[in-house]
Order: structure tokens, then C-alpha cells, then sequence
């Protein structure tokens, strides 16, 4: 499906939901940190949604540009799940929100970092 997202943003709570597929339900989901949130169809690989909590301090900018975050949720899934994970993540539609890269620890050890693109939508955030 190469639909348009919908976004549904709770003020209250902070949290803004993206629907890829606007109602399809997801086949799976895993929490990529304890702030994001990703559903997908397990079997085509593909985003159905992406769950964004404490949305306002996921997209504040710091002196230094975007707030970067930890994909601390990837380290506990098993390496078949990781690697569709990560493709998911880095390919559209997904990667035009979450912005993905890695801090390098040392030379052979990264830690996988996204920051977030703010939606082109009118939030009052």
C-alpha cells in the first residue's frame, strides 16, 4: 500500500501516532525505546505504524540541532528480527520520520541512535 499517513497527536498525553496504513492492523510490534513504538506487518516486512510518546521532547532541538536517541529495543531482539527491524527503519515510510544512524562506542562497537523528523503537520507542540 502506498498510502498517505494519517497523524493523530493526543495533546495531553504527548503522543502522536502515525498510521502508514490507515486501518490495517499490524502483525506485530516492538519497542524500539521506550519512547517509540513500531507496528508493522510482519510477513511483507512493512510499517503499519509508529507510536510516538513524549512526541514534544522527541522533536525539541538542542544548541547542536536534533535530539539523538538510543534504539535500546534492538539489542533485545533476536538477530532475524533485528535485521528486518533495521530495514524497516531505514526505508520509506519510516525513515522519513525516524532519522536512524549510530554513535560509535570505539571503533568496532555502534550503538543505533534515531532522532525524529517533525511531522509536516500543525501540531501545537
Amino acid at each position: 500500500m502506498n498510502q498517505k499517513p494519517t497523524y493523530s497527536y493526543d495533546k495531553e498525553a504527548d503522543v502522536l501516532y502515525i498510521s502508514f496504513s490507515p486501518g490495517e492492523t499490524p502483525t506485530a510490534a516492538v519497542e524500539l525505546n521506550e519512547n517509540i513504538l513500531l507496528r508493522f506487518n510482519r510477513e511483507e516486512k512493512r510499517a503499519i505504524g509508529l507510536t510516538l510518546m513524549d512526541f514534544s521532547v522527541l522533536v525539541q532541538l538542542t544548541k547542536l540541532g536534533p535530539r539523538s536517541f538510543p534504539l535500546t529495543g534492538l539489542k533485545d531482539l533476536e538477530p532475524e528480527w533485528q535485521e528486518f527491524v533495521i530495514e524497516i527503519i531505514t526505508a520509506p515510510p519510516v525513515n522519513q520520520i525516524l532519522k536512524v544512524s549510530s554513535y560509535m562506542t570505539s571503533s568496532v562497537d555502534a550503538v543505533p541512535i534515531t532522532s525524529i523528523e517533525k511531522p509536516p503537520i500543525p501540531l501545537a507542540v
